[in-house]
């Protein structure tokens, strides 16, 4: 310190070299919808910006309509606890059966529509904050290929048929750790017409705004079940126990379900890869996203830093103590730190010095993720007296 003048204590601030990993927002849903509705990809931050949005002139007053897929979609959606969200266009609106014929007598062909899917995949890849992909009635399959799948961290909440559920529905969806699928759809009075019309309601919008309320009043290891859906819903067919017993797996549907006394309640929590211990829960899947893009948008500091011990000590230290208030937190198993995660990085460790060479830093990170307590099984013994 060359102002150093005096014998005596000195002070100087010195900028701190620790880093921290900020939790980002695990729930922040893509809606899929039909391009008439909106016609390019929409901010929506609550129910007045969505009627904003949906206007189809600015000077004329939104107008809810019971029979719109995407307005009866959002409504449950905020309805059921959810946030700010994207609405982007996946499809044309299919043609009625007098428009079909009309076209058929007039000889006069369309040419083919623009391919919204990819559309939809172009513009959901471009939203940073997106971490769960909403059907809200759409076929999205072929999208979901390309969304949800290693290396990304997104999760698609998928709708099951509108008719009664058989086996050969299952054919309909990818084995995918990153997706659900929700059965059956709903119904609600506010979703009928004047003249009686009724719009079936797709399951995932109701779905996904319990995600996003799970996720905000109890953390995302919190299995999205045994949650009542709000907003008047009710679900469109009965399931039984034994109906449900038939869907659990390799493929699974989550059921939502009325017990007696209660409402709809959301009753199950596996992806549609059940068949594999690691992956079967939606919770599991959902964590290791959400650490896996928090931790990758906190460490970008690191790029172009020196691939040394420093550097090293820095990033340990700032996932560990990611970890550390996730675990505090019940997020993860363990009565220890030790039980719960690992975070591994350094020459001899994680690298080589050929890694190190050609400017490689592999982090290893160990998380032993709570699992849903899915079957609760109670023993009874009765102690017979003896004489």
């Amino acid at each position: 310190m060359s102002d150093v003048t005096y014998p005596g204590v000195y002070i100087k601030e010195i900028k701190s070299q620790s880093s921290s990993i900020a939790s980002g927002a695990s729930a922040v849903p893509v809606f899929a919808c039909f391009v008439e509705d909106l016609a390019e990809p929409t901010r929506i931050t609550d129910w007045l910006s969505f009627t904003k949005a949906a206007q189809a002139d600015p000077d004329t007053p939104f107008e809810f309509a019971p029979t719109n897929l995407l307005h009866v979609s959002m409504k449950t959606y905020f309805d059921n606890g959810g946030g700010y969200c994207w609405v982007s266009p996946i499809a044309e609106k299919p043609k009625t059966t007098a428009e079909k014929k009309e076209e058929t007598l007039t000889g006069e062909g369309e040419p083919p529509p623009p391919d919204y899917g990819a559309l939809f995949i172009s513009s959901v890849q471009g939203m940073d904050d997106v971490t769960l992909i909403v059907a809200a009635g759409q076929n999205i399959n072929s999208a979901i290929t390309a969304l949800c799948k290693p290396g990304e961290t997104r999760f698609a909440i998928l709708d099951g048929p509108q008719e009664a559920l058989a086996q050969k529905d299952l054919l309909d969806y990818d084995s995918n750790s990153y997706a659900a699928v929700y059965y059956p759809w709903l119904q609600a009075d506010w979703a009928k017409s004047e003249a009686g019309e009724a719009t079936n309601i797709p399951p995932s919008a109701a779905v996904a705004g319990t995600y996003c309320a799970v996720d905000r009043t109890q953390g995302v290891w919190k299995a999205p079940a045994n949650m009542s859906l709000l907003g008047g819903v009710r679900p469109l067919f009965k399931v039984s126990d034994d109906d449900q017993s038939q869907y659990m797996g390799p493929k699974a549907i989550n059921m939502i379900r009325e017990f007696r006394g209660t409402g709809p309640l959301i009753w199950g929590a596996r992806t549609l890869l059940a068949e594999d211990d690691e992956w079967k829960y939606i919770p599991v899947r959902r964590l290791f996203n959400t650490v896996q893009k928090d931790i990758k948008r906190s460490v970008a500091f690191s790029l172009f830093e020196p691939n040394s011990q420093p550097t090293w000590t820095r990033i340990r230290s700032a996932i560990a103590n990611y970890l550390h208030a996730i675990w505090k937190q019940g997020g993860l198993m363990g009565n220890t730190e030790q039980e719960a995660y690992f975070v591994q990085i350094g020459k001899g460790v994680t690298m080589t010095d050929d890694d190190i060479d050609n400017g490689r830093m592999i982090v290893k990170i160990g998380m032993a993720a709570v699992r849903p307590a899915e079957y609760i099984i109670l023993q009874f013994t009765q102690d017979m007296l003896t004489s």
